[in-house]
Formats: C-alpha cells, structure tokens, sequence
C-alpha cells in the first residue's frame, strides 16, 4: 500500500514580479522540450491518443502547439521552481544582451511562421518535431531556414 502523501515546500507567501513571465515561459517551455526528449530517446512517437502499448503520445508536439491544459502544468511547475529559488534566497537578474535570451525571443517570435509536412502537406510551425497530422518525423534544420 503507497502511503507517501507529498508535502511540497509552502510558497504561497512568495511573491513575484510581472517582468517573470517570461522566464516562467521559457523555462516551461524548456520542461516540456527535456521531456519530449525524453520520451523520444525511450521510443516514444507522436501519436492522436495515448497508447502505452504502442508508446504513443499526442503531447509530443512543440510547447506551443500543446492543449492550454497541459501548458498550464508546465507554467505551475515553472512558477513554483521559480518561486522556490526565491524563497532559498536566490536572485533572479534578467540580463537581455546574453545570446540565449536572443535566440528564445527570436524563437518564440517566429514560432508562427508556417511550413508545410513533406508526407501530407498539413500545415507545420518553426520548432515542430512532429507532424501533429500524420506523425512523421519533420527532420528538419530550423536553425539552417534563418
């Protein structure tokens, strides 16, 4: 019988700044891209349902085609990590000239821009892994269509 009941730290007299959001975003976008990694390197693929026998997964598409859903789970998690390291006594400095703030703005900035499935021709976004119609690994170089 499991009785482990989870007694994560209380940070609900955390508070945070506005400006955070985007690290919020980032590093839940982040989260989302090590677990699709994951699940990948495991054998998982894209599927329309989940399948554990067929390992199959329709949440391995990129962050922003996920359901509002399973993004919110992402940003919770995000937001907590992120108020936790606060109240550890850490501080968070946004420095914009760094090179990867650079190129996540830039990302999440032409995160809209379409291309198209070689396989069924549905329409595709910069940073998809898989086709979210047919499931084709996209294989694709986005840094090479800059």
């Amino acid at each position: 019988m499991n009785t482990y009941i989870p007694k994560p730290i209380d940070l609900s007299d955390v508070n945070l700044s506005d400006d955070l959001n985007e690290l919020q975003e980032a590093i839940a976008e982040n989260a989302h891209e090590i677990w699709s990694q994951n699940r990948i390197a495991e054998g998982w693929t894209y599927g329309p349902t989940r399948d554990d026998q067929k390992m199959q997964n329709p949440d391995l598409v990129p962050y922003n085609k996920l359901s509002d859903g399973e993004k919110q789970y992402d940003r919770e998690m995000a937001m907590k990590t992120i108020k936790l390291v606060k109240k550890l006594g850490y501080d968070i400095v946004k420095r914009e000239e760094t090179e990867l703030y650079r190129v996540l703005m830039n990302r999440i900035r032409n995160s809209r821009q379409e291309f198209h499935c070689r396989r069924c021709d549905n329409v595709i976004y910069r940073y998809q892994v898989f086709c979210d119609k047919c499931g084709v690994l996209l294989d694709i170089d986005w840094n090479s269509l800059k």
